[in-house]
């Protein structure tokens, strides 16, 4: 048993010291070589928009401003609370005083000249969407047709985040 071990010992010894042997150039050479070429396959198949860093922070800004006025809504209508719901919504609507996307913002960042024709129209629906929300609030609506139009503006949201990606440039 004890000539099995130490067979195996010399065996594993070699092997170490084999791999700590100076190697030639060729086999130098051979071994850091870099693997051939790999087709890089993107995970993510989502569009991408060519944003400079302006343009990519102006659009967190407005997704931010966004989801900000979507918790306010939530919370006003949590909270039977219409006038919550209305300055929460009309704060996003296109004439809100929290909204980024300002024809001058556009106009100085380019945006309608990076962005797809489709990004920008679910972003103006978004935007009239949460007006309407706002209006129904100051109106006395009931709190389930706020919801449910609420609802019915976060699938722009969802279809929006499943077609787009914003990466760092």
């Amino acid at each position: 048993m004890k000539q099995i071990y130490a067979g195996a010992f010399a065996i594993g010894l070699f092997g170490v010291l084999g791999a700590c042997a100076p190697q030639t150039t060729k086999e130098a050479a051979a071994k850091a070589s870099p693997a051939p070429a790999q087709e890089v396959v993107r995970l993510d198949e989502r569009e991408i928009l060519p944003l400079n860093q302006m343009q990519r922070q102006h659009v967190l800004d407005e997704m931010r401003g966004l989801l900000i006025a979507t918790q306010g809504v939530v919370e006003g209508l949590a909270r039977d609370d219409m006038e919550m719901v209305a300055e929460a919504a009309k704060a996003a609507s296109m004439r809100g005083r929290g909204t980024v996307e300002r024809p001058n913002n556009m106009k100085r960042l380019r945006m309608g000249q990076v962005l797809p024709p489709e990004f920008r129209q679910m972003g103006r629906a978004t935007h009239e969407a949460f007006g309407e929300m706002a209006q129904m609030a100051a109106d006395g609506k009931p709190a389930k047709d706020i919801q449910l139009k609420l609802v019915d503006t976060m699938n722009n949201c969802v279809v929006c985040h499943a077609a787009y990606q914003i990466p760092n440039p």
